[in-house]
């Protein structure tokens, strides 16, 4: 439903191309196409997709594609698509366009229940055994994995108050961003806030993922097997206070905040719970709290430690309830907590987070 109301206010360009001969290089619209923002498009085709409705689906991807043929990801969406519509012919098409575009993922492809309704028609059998045939002349490289610690260098974008004074003492607001997101939209934050008198800090997770051709970042590690994760998950913490380490040895800081949203808010929680002298206040919206890490940990003295959890009633990806279930949790802990919350989805929410802000007031 979300995604026919958007059809009728999203327009997209057609699925043929312009040629060269077609453009005018003085048109100072030319160039329009540029500023369209695809991550939309897929937005709504991967609900249409999931709802069921195919076609709508096909119709975004396709609109996407004029604009980055090389989504091998979207192309083989389109395949999936048609099959799901019983199209053996244009499922084989695209399916080999994809291949073609670099999805080389036989393993999925030959269990894709997508496939089910057609995977015994001579047609679509044809097609996979010649893909089969196509990607197995690629040689496999094997060998045994481990991971290793290093040094790095990583980029942390900051917003400074109006009036700003290096030689004066500020707070410091360190803002952990959502599981895809980015540094470059969490600071945006800041324009929600009201007349910040605060230093705000937004690093990058350290783990990057391509999702649409778009390179976002986690601050967890994929699970594989054979590695200890709950290791890695500690190295992220680590990471923080790497951070929040330095940024005291370049700025004045007095207290310090962590602030997080979703998947941040988990590890603000981790984080604060690791190393709670390092923090004044605990911030987390739209999260929950790793009950396996806590039960698995043997804490210190966190009572001097304060916490604001914030969760939409209407969050589908972090119901309230695990919410309030965090509160709980932080409490038997020593730590003192506020809960608040909206009428709204998975968002941090401008009049919680002028909550927050007064509530950070209060403790400094």
């Amino acid at each position: 439903m979300v995604a026919l109301l958007v059809l009728l206010t999203l327009s997209f360009p057609g699925t043929g191309l312009e040629t060269p001969g077609e453009i005018d290089p003085s048109d100072p619209t030319a160039g329009d196409f540029l500023d369209l923002d695809l991550s939309e498009y897929y937005r709504i085709a991967g609900e249409a997709y999931r709802d069921g409705h195919y076609n709508l689906a096909i119709r975004y991807y396709l609109a996407s594609l004029t604009r980055n043929i090389d989504n091998e990801i979207a192309i083989y969406n389109v395949a999936c698509c048609f099959a799901l519509m019983g199209d053996v012919e244009l499922t084989s098409l695209y399916l080999q366009r994809a291949v073609i575009a670099g999805y080389h993922d036989i393993s999925y492809m030959l269990a894709d229940p997508d496939f089910d309704g057609i995977r015994d028609d001579p047609l679509f059998v044809g097609t996979m055994q010649h893909i089969s045939a196509a990607l197995g002349e690629a040689p496999e490289y094997t060998g045994d994995g481990y991971l290793f610690y290093a040094e790095a260098a990583f980029r942390c974008l900051l917003r400074f108050p109006k009036g700003y004074d290096p030689e004066q003492e500020y707070p410091l607001v360190v803002g952990l961003h959502g599981y895809g997101d980015s540094p470059e939209n969490f600071i945006r934050l800041w324009e929600y806030f009201d007349e910040p008198d605060f230093i705000y800090a937004c690093p990058r997770g350290p783990y990057p993922f391509t999702e649409n051709n778009v390179t976002a970042f986690s601050w967890f590690k994929q699970y594989e097997e054979g590695y200890d994760i709950r290791e890695l998950d500690l190295l992220s913490t680590e990471y923080v206070i790497s951070l929040v380490d330095d940024l005291q040895e370049r700025h004045m800081i007095s207290d310090v905040f962590l602030f997080g949203f979703s998947q941040g808010c988990a590890l603000t929680w981790m984080t604060g719970l690791t190393h709670p002298e390092e923090f004044t206040g605990l911030i987390g919206f739209g999260g929950r709290l790793d009950t396996t890490f806590v039960s698995a940990s043997g804490w210190g003295d966190v009572s001097g430690l304060s916490a604001f959890v914030a969760n939409g009633t209407m969050d589908q990806a972090a119901r309230v309830e695990a919410g309030l279930e965090a509160v709980e949790i932080l409490e038997n802990l020593g730590i003192e907590t506020v809960f608040s919350s909206w009428e709204g989805v998975h968002m941090v929410n401008r009049p919680v987070l002028l909550q927050a802000q007064e509530w950070m007031k209060s403790l400094r």
